[in-house]
């Protein structure tokens, strides 16, 4: 089988980097992530005030300002932890694989109807990087929409909380003809198995997230999913041999 995002199962992804070992969605996370044996990282995609793309997934950090509020030079200057998603695409071995998550929720004052980040963010990763090492996911539908409908060629998935049961979130994933579901691990974990094999039935590749016991590593690779998203990249590579 060739080697991509979704395959040989299963691939263990940092989430937001490394973040057992450094602040997540930092350089150093994932560096360390990439240290760790990670096959992957999953990442957050925002931007600034003036439309610079950025890697965080909270809206601000501690006392300051809501990003979307700050020029880039204004955050740079209070929080130089923050990397632009340029700076992450090209810090990131082009051999570790990308989940580029689009944070986009109508509920935050960051919205952004034309989903305009998800286009922006794609354009970088066709002028600067291998678009065959991204995967692209919102827990916005309409974000994912857009982003396959921009680039269809780039692997997407679809993501959903736990309060989304795993057949409703099948059929949403179906409809917007991505590649991927990916669940958190409490929606899989009282029948594994059962679960897993309900999204592959639907043609579709699982991606699981925080899954970050040594229990729960084990069980989802059991089960058969196709990534693994952990805080705790190098534990996950021990549990897996």
């Amino acid at each position: 089988m060739n080697r991509t995002p979704l395959s040989p199962a299963p691939l263990v992804y940092a989430h937001r980097g490394d973040r057992s070992r450094a602040d997540d969605n930092t350089l150093e996370a994932f560096a360390l992530a990439v240290e760790a044996g990670a096959h992957g990282i999953e990442l957050d995609v925002r931007s600034t005030a003036d439309d610079v793309l950025i890697v965080s997934h909270d809206p601000s950090h501690g006392d300051l300002p809501a990003f979307h509020t700050m020029t880039f030079a204004e955050l740079r200057d209070a929080d130089p932890s923050v990397p632009t998603f340029e700076e992450t695409l090209r810090a990131v071995p082009a051999e570790i694989y990308l989940n580029v998550e689009i944070k986009n929720s109508p509920g935050d004052p960051a919205f952004d109807p034309d989903r305009r980040n998800t286009v922006a963010a794609l354009d970088m990763i066709r002028q600067i990087d291998e678009p065959s090492r991204i995967i692209l996911s919102s827990f916005d539908p309409e974000s994912v929409a857009v982003g396959r409908r921009h680039s269809p060629d780039i692997l997407a998935g679809l993501l959903i909380g736990s309060l989304v049961p795993i057949p409703e979130g099948v059929a949403a994933a179906r409809e917007l003809g991505v590649e991927a579901l990916h669940p958190p691990m409490s929606s899989i974990a009282d029948s594994p198995v059962d679960q897993v094999n309900r999204i592959r039935e639907s043609g579709l590749s699982t991606v699981v997230w925080n899954a970050n016991t040594s229990a729960e590593i084990a069980a989802a690779a059991a089960a058969g999913v196709d990534v693994i998203i952990t805080d705790d990249p190098g534990m996950a590579r021990s549990v897996l041999g």
